[in-house]
This record gives structure tokens, sequence and C-alpha cells, in this order.
């Protein structure tokens, strides 16, 4: 290894694609259309995979050994303080702007996660899907990629280590290339079978199996990381590349890299084979900067970029922080997104000047002083997480809180006996998924989507009064009506579980004990422009004009094939939509909101709603009108008095964004009954 060209340990270009990954994030984060933009981490992970095998080669060949302690504690310093300041910052921002109705306490699980090597794991389980609602109001969820690369410093160096002293043992055998080679191979065949939907029948399997593929798992990164690694140990055997070379490589790198944000978005499946564009493109320009005399590399090592390069660190820790702040702090001012990402260069400056580059070059020379500066690091943040977990779960010991939790936080009857989003409707759901079995009268079934499973409190009260069993069977963002519906935001798995869900409950409807079927649905499918929906798969659009005619078309005729089978049809309109922002979500009702003069109230004329909404109420109104169906409003309800109110005195109508909470459910009992009783089954 002595021999051996090492590569240098400062290139400016390398600063310069980390100016470009960090940037390539930010804009993403603050709106740009730039919808690949996500994919600046994974240049971000070849760049740690290079820059870390180049500097313990560099130490292998200075000195014989790699100190793996040593090795540690600049990792250490080099990450843990300043991602401590930021983490004290934002759980201590939280406590007055997040919810103590779950947003408080992810934030606070995250920071958790987020210093002790494991915010990707803790992300997983609590704000799930990077590109979903709950994930996006998450102010650590970027410290997900934090934990991973934390884990490949902790791993990666005792592979090296091992694999070189076994090479040495055996004369030159080419172990560390071998090694890392075929954990990149493993790890790479694991992300694309994740990415092409691997799923088991057995449903813990399948969780295991969704934990181990999914987006921030560790096993489907590491051969990222194991890519640059390559490249630092190829540079060392082979000569560099020819100016001309370089220059194409370097070219070819950028242009993939553009490709990258241009062609890969939320919809794409990831990490898998479409990651290959920006690793690849990545590779290029590192091995396009081992010859300087190539136009790329030197554009990448001027001043500017290098700067920015130099603080992408704590731009990449500060911003995102901001920007959730601030959509929460300024939910209606669209500008306060691209803001706030400007805004977050200052803190970036500021952190790096005083707090990373200080304690990245501090000497601990002592075990006392190691022990002090680790307790500092850790412990405030740490606290703070503990402390404002405990505080919110409890309500902050407030009356008005701890009242408004109880009311938002249980979950509704379908979703507690495991009968929503889990199959669709046959014999097996009619056993687990029925209460009130022994009743005479004839069965009610209620089925839909989400926002059918939350009126499972009202038609279990109902079946109750009037003595008829009430079996529920619900679908995750899925309508029970037989049409091709792609959600942009969604993988394709989780369409074709739709796809059958309906079929499957329509067929079983077929020959199943005549009674009474209540169909409820969200109607943001026919007016969101990120869904797609057509009779077919061969003729999708997003125009809501084209919607509403397929919806036409697709609820007649589900309601025709069930009214066919001997049941009753009842309706129910979608529940009022606020808009994002609008205070009726609790999880945007922060603790400061509680104190002010509307509390956590919102209200909304009908009129405004009827704006939003009118369309698809009149297309389900004409539907029940020409099949002879029943209507259900529950805007009579939730709407009293030409306002549309998310509380009705001391009842809290919602218990999230889209749907009721289980009072207002219960409350709704005699308007089910009425309706069940108006079918005269």
């Amino acid at each position: 290894m002595a021999g051996l060209r090492q590569p240098s340990a400062r290139r400016p270009d390398i600063q310069g694609m980390r100016a470009l990954a960090v940037l390539m994030v930010v804009l993403f984060h603050a709106g740009a259309p730039l919808p690949g933009g996500f994919v600046g981490v994974d240049v971000f992970f070849v760049i740690s995979g290079y820059v870390i095998t180049s500097m313990l080669s560099r130490e292998l060949a200075a000195s014989g050994r790699i100190r793996l302690g040593r090795f540690y504690l600049r990792r250490f310093k080099r990450l843990t303080p300043a991602l401590a300041v930021v983490v004290a910052f934002t759980l201590l921002a939280s406590t007055l702007l997040l919810s103590p109705m779950g947003g408080q306490q992810s934030a606070a699980k995250t920071a958790l996660g987020a210093m002790l090597l494991a915010a990707n794991v803790v992300i997983a389980r609590e704000s799930g899907d990077y590109f979903g609602a709950p994930a996006e109001a998450n102010p650590l969820l970027h410290t997900w990629s934090l934990s991973v690369e934390e884990q490949f410093y902790f791993v990666f160096p005792l592979l090296l280590a091992g694999t070189w002293a076994f090479a040495r043992r055996r004369n030159g055998v080419p172990g560390p290339i071998a090694a890392i080679g075929l954990v990149a191979g493993l790890s790479f065949a694991l992300a694309v079978a994740g990415s092409a939907g691997l799923r088991h029948s057995n449903p813990y399997v399948d969780a295991v199996l969704s934990a181990l593929t999914g987006f921030y798992s560790p096993l489907t990164r590491v051969w990222e990381f194991a890519v640059g690694a390559l490249l630092a140990l190829g540079l060392l055997r082979y000569k560099r590349l020819s100016s001309g070379s370089a220059g194409m490589s370097g070219v070819a790198g950028i242009g993939l890299l553009a490709a990258s944000v241009w062609l890969i978005g939320a919809a794409t499946p990831f990490p898998g084979v479409w990651t290959l564009l920006p690793v690849i493109g990545t590779g290029l320009l590192l091995v396009a900067g081992t010859r300087g005399a190539n136009g790329v590399s030197r554009l990448l090592a001027r001043g500017p970029l290098v700067k920015i390069g130099d603080w992408s660190y704590s731009l990449y820790l500060w911003h995102w922080p901001f920007i959730v702040l601030a959509k929460v702090a300024w939910p209606t001012i669209p500008a306060a997104v691209p803001l706030a990402a400007i805004a977050s260069f200052v803190p970036a400056y500021v952190s790096y000047r005083w707090v990373e580059q200080p304690i990245r070059q501090m000497e601990i020379r002592s075990g006392r002083r190691l022990v002090r500066v680790v307790g500092l690091a850790f412990l405030p943040p740490l606290a703070l997480a503990g402390l404002l977990h405990v505080s919110a779960t409890n309500g902050f010991w407030l009356d008005p809180v701890r009242s408004y939790q109880a009311q938002v936080t249980p979950l509704h009857a379908a979703a507690v006996a495991g009968c929503h989003a889990s199959g669709p409707l046959d014999g097996q759901a009619v056993r687990d998924c029925v209460w009130n079995p022994s009743a005479p009268g004839a069965p009610v079934y209620l089925l839909g989507d989400s926002q059918a499973e939350h009126w499972s409190e009202g038609v279990i009260g109902a079946g109750e009064a009037l003595d008829h069993p009430v079996i529920i069977k619900t679908g995750g963002n899925c309508p029970l009506v037989r049409v091709a519906l792609d959600r942009l935001d969604a993988v394709a798995d989780v369409n074709a579980a739709c796809r059958e869900y309906v079929q499957a409950t329509v067929d079983f409807l077929r020959t199943a004990t005549p009674g009474l079927v209540i169909l409820s649905s969200a109607d943001s499918y026919w007016t969101n422009e990120r869904v797609s929906v057509a009779l077919d798969t061969g003729s999708l659009s997003t125009e809501t004009g084209a919607k509403l005619e397929t919806l036409t078309v697709a609820l007649r005729e589900t309601v025709e094939t069930v009214k066919e089978a001997g049941h009753q049809v009842v309706l129910v309109q979608a529940r009022p939509s606020f808009a994002s922002g609008a205070g009726a979500d609790p999880a945007e009702c922060s603790l400061v909101a509680f104190w002010s003069e509307t509390g956590c109230r919102s209200q909304m004329a009908v009129e405004e709603a009827l704006a939003n909404q009118g369309q698809v109420r009149r297309v389900v109104d004409r539907v029940a009108t020409d099949t002879g169906s029943t209507v259900l409003d529950p805007w009579q309800v939730l709407c009293g008095d030409g306002v549309c109110d998310t509380q009705h005195g001391a009842l809290v109508r919602y218990r999230d964004g889209s749907h009721v909470s289980v009072r207002q459910s219960e409350a709704m009992a005699p308007v089910f009954a009425a309706a069940i009783l108006k079918q005269g089954i």
C-alpha cells in the first residue's frame, strides 16, 4: 500500500460537488420545480464513501494500521455537536409551534433517534412515506440520511480494516475490493427488489421486508457508499485519466445529475434502478476530478461553490427545520417557504463558523475532556427531547389541551378491529368485522375508504339501536368504484391493492345476505390534480371534468350492481373540506393557538365549501336519483346555520384534516338510524 499513489486530502472539486448536492436538496424542499432534487442525498452518500475510504487508505499507507478510536472521534467532532445545536433549537421551536396532538411527540422521538444514530428507523415508524404529509410535517425528517451515514461510518471501517488485514496475510489478495464489491451487489439487489414491490402474504414477514427494503433502510443505501469506496480503492491502483477523458467524464457526470433532477420524482420507485443516475453521475465527477485540467472540475472548484460546499453540512441541517416551522407559522403565505430556505443560510454559516469548525479542530487529549465534550453534545438535546415528549403526551398538564387530546386521539372502531385497509369484504371479514352479530335484522354494510371508516361509531350505534348487525370493511385511499385510479404519490402496489379491494368486495356483495350497503368516500380523487382517474388504464386523466364523468359512470355501475343483488344503498356525501392551514387539522393546533382568541377552532361558510365540493356532491345526488338510492348528507350536522364548524360547544368534530373524531361519529348515530329506517329493511 505504501507504494501506491494516494488521493489528495483536499479536493476543491469535491466541495463543489457537495455544494451541488445540498443546493439540489434545499431547492427541492423549498418548492422549486426540481422533482428529483432529493437525490442530492445520494450524491452525498457516494462522496462520503469515497472520502472516508481515501482517508483511511492514507492512514493505512502512512502508519500500517487504522486507528478506529481516532476515526470515530473525528466523526463525532465533525457531525454530532452541530447536529445537537439544530436538534435543540428545533425542539424549543416545536414546543411553541407544533401541536401536542402528535407533531411534538413525533419531533421528540425523531430527535432521540437523530442523537442515537437511529433517526431513519424512528422516521420509518413514525412518519412513514418520505413524500407523505406526516413526514413533510416532521421538522427533523432530514436527519434520516445522517443516521444512515453514521451507521455506515460505524460499520465500514471495521469491514475495511478486516479485509485489509486479510489481504495482507494472503499475499495481496484484493480483499477490500472483493468484499466491498460483494456488499455493493447484495445491497443493490435488495434495493431493486424493494423498488419492484417485494411483498409477502404473511403480514409479519411483509413488515420485515418493508423495513429492510424501504426508503430509509441502510441496507438499500450501502451500495451507494460502496461505489464511492470502490472508486477510491481503484484510484489507488490505476493511473489518472487523460485530460480529454477526464473532461468527458465530468460532462457525462453533470448530465446524469441533471437527468436525475428532472426524470426522478416522488412516484419513482426509489432507491432502485433509477438511483443509478445520481450514483453513476457522482462517480464520474469524482473520476474527472482526479485530473483537475478539465472544465467541469475547474468549475466545481470555484470559490463560491467551494464555500457552499464547506457549509453544506450545516446548511443541510438548518434548512429543513426552518422550512417546516415557517409553514406552520405562516401557512397561508406561499413565500414563507422559499424565504425560510434563504434565511437558513444565516444560522448555517453561524453554526459552521462557531460550532462546527472550532469543535472539529479541538484537541481532545484526556478522557475527562472527552467525557465533558460528549456530555455537552448529547445531554441537552436528549433531555429536551424527553421533556417535550412527556409534556406533550400529558397535554402539558393543562385541562384544555388534555380535553382536546382525549377527543382527537382515539382511533375509530374499524381501525382498532383491524377492518380498515386490510383486504376486501369476504367471508372472513364478515366473521371478524361484525358488530352486534346476533341482531335479527338485515345486515348493514359500511364500505369505502377511510372516510367510510370514520363513520364506524355512528353506523354501529345505529345498528345496535335498531337491532341490525353491522359489517365494516374499508380500504385505504380507495373509493368503492371500479375505475383505474393512479395517485402520483403512491407506489404501484397500493393502487393494485385498491383495485383488488373494489373488485373482490363488489363480487362478494353479489351473493352476500341482502341488506343495506352504506357507501362513503373522500371527494378529493375527482378534484385533486395529483390523482389520475379513468374507466380503464388507457385513458387516465387528471382533468376534473373528465374525472367527474368517470365518477358518474362508475358510481352508477357500482350502485346498480349492488341493488341487483338485493341490497338497498345509501350514499354518504363527503365531509366538508377545510383548506390546509385553516386550523381544521388538530395537527396544526399549536400550544400557542390554545391561548389565542379562537383557539383551535375554524369555521367556513357553506357557500365556500360548496364552491370547492359542489361538483362532486351534485354527481352523488344525480346518481342517487337515477338509481333510486338515498343520500345521507353529514353537512346537515357539521354545517349548521350555514357555517361549517370544526367544533360544536365542547365537541371537537375532527380528529385530523380529513376525518371526523370518534365522538362526532358517535353523535351521528341518530342520523344513520334515520337513514336505515327510511329503507324499511
